[in-house]
């Protein structure tokens, strides 16, 4: 299957079965969950999601994500670029049993996909999950504001 521009639901299973992958871009500033965290975006997010299998022959999705997002250091209140580029692998779960079957016996994040999958949400999620929980520039190399 080559890759296609993102639907606006998918089926998770299908797409591992059937190795195919989504693409696209999102601009990080108009997601709800970022939009408090995110002063700007320098490149839109490109990700793709891909259907494949782990090591043990399970259903899974890659997520990659790439791009720039501006935050404020909560040190100095300046800005802060920090650049995005990371790749998750999800195991798919069919209800909560095997999620929770799943999640004992491996290190990889489980994905409930009983019902088809929004592709924005999951990247959504997985941005969240990429930025710092406090985003600071280096120890040292600011400070902060004057009183």
């Amino acid at each position: 299957m080559s890759p296609t521009r993102a639907p606006g639901r998918f089926d998770a299973f299908r797409l591992a079965r059937e190795r195919g992958s989504l693409a696209g871009s999102v601009d990080a500033t108009t997601l709800p969950r970022l939009a408090d965290r995110v002063i700007a975006a320098r490149t839109p997010i490109e990700w793709r999601i891909e259907g494949t299998v782990d090591a043990m022959g399970r259903l899974a999705l890659a997520v990659e994500l790439e791009g720039t997002v501006v935050l404020e250091c909560q040190r100095c209140l300046g800005s802060l670029e920090l650049t995005i580029a990371q790749r998750t692998q999800l195991l798919l779960a069919h209800d909560e049993a095997e999620t929770a079957r799943l999640d004992a016996e491996s290190d990889a994040e489980v994905l409930l996909a009983a019902t088809t999958l929004d592709p924005q949400t999951l990247i959504e999620d997985e941005l969240v999950l990429a930025l710092p929980y406090v985003a600071r520039h280096p120890e040292g190399s600011c400070k902060p504001p004057a009183a």
